[in-house]
């Protein structure tokens, strides 16, 4: 099973932990779910398959430098983290990974952040929204590392995701689940994050679960199915307004928006007349070649 921070057990291994409990040691201060030993048994074997034997005996030997050491950790895929950590460090460089894994150590900003990449959203849109909701002097270049390293959805097929789900709470459990199923304003309504409404979109998506349960109950041939059905109908037919009313006052909406683009567009552009055009020719003509 894929997951979503694969990179950062990748970038654990180098460093020398070849022990799973002492890595999943690591991942619980990132407020990471445990894995299993096929897991990490997976990067050992990329890593021991790819790096040259130098490269090997430096992580052997914990003692790690060079840029000959960096070029493979590229090669890997987990350059930025060890940019971050000794002899290679830099302060703007450890202030960016420092920022960025330190979004596991807020659940709710978290979870929203996630909710956010499993709908494809752009980090820099991701990192505008947070700063709105949690006053997060969070920038793109910190949610581009986080996901990199900690929440890279486009690994996860359907299948992973059933089997990854599990290890969440109920309400995380629904809040991924709305994020893999809902549209985008879905999403950010259910995490109380700014979104738009369509509340003609709203009414069509009750009408039609209303239209069908009230055809299934039709169909059901007992007392209480049609008083039942005949409720359900009552709600069809109030719904059935409500949305046209709404999906007219969108549409006459859409067109004055249509309409003043229109207008924009057709205010006049001076054009030279013929007169003028044949003065600029003929004094081309007579102008001696340079």
């Amino acid at each position: 099973m894929a997951l979503p921070f694969e990179l950062y057990i990748r970038f654990l291994a180098p460093k020398g932990y070849d022990d799973l409990d002492e890595v999943n040691a690591f991942l619980e201060e990132d407020n990471l779910t445990p894995i299993e030993q096929a897991d990490l048994d997976r990067h050992w074997a990329l890593i021991n398959n790819t790096l040259p034997k130098g490269v090997l005996s430096q992580i052997e030997n914990k003692s790690y430098g060079g840029e000959d050491f960096l070029r493979w950790m590229a090669v890997l895929n987990v350059k930025e983290l060890w940019q971050a950590e000794k002899p290679f460090a830099t302060a703007e460089q450890r202030t960016l990974v420092k920022l960025a894994r330190g979004i596991n150590d807020d659940p709710q900003m978290r979870l929203a952040i996630n909710c956010l990449a499993i709908k494809g959203v752009a980090p820099r849109d991701i990192s505008q929204t947070i700063q709105a909701k949690f006053s997060s002097p969070l920038r793109d270049t910190h949610i581009e590392v986080y996901q990199k390293f900690f929440f890279d959805s486009r690994r996860m097929s359907r299948s992973d995701w059933r089997v990854y789900l599990h290890k969440f709470s109920d309400f995380e459990q629904r809040a991924y689940f709305t994020a893999l199923t809902e549209p985008l304003d879905v999403v950010k309504n259910e995490l109380d994050l700014p979104a738009k409404a369509s509340v003609s979109q709203a009414l069509q998506w009750l009408f039609s679960k209303s239209f069908q349960k009230a055809k299934i109950l039709i169909n059901t041939n007992t007392p209480e199915a049609g008083r039942e059905a005949r409720a359900w109908i009552d709600q069809v037919v109030t719904l059935a307004d409500k949305y046209e009313k709404y999906r007219s006052a969108d549409q006459s909406d859409f067109a004055q928006s249509l309409q003043l683009e229109f207008e924009f567009v057709e205010s006049e552009f001076e054009t030279p007349d013929s007169e003028l055009l044949r003065e600029v020719t003929e004094r081309l003509k007579a102008k001696p070649a340079e």
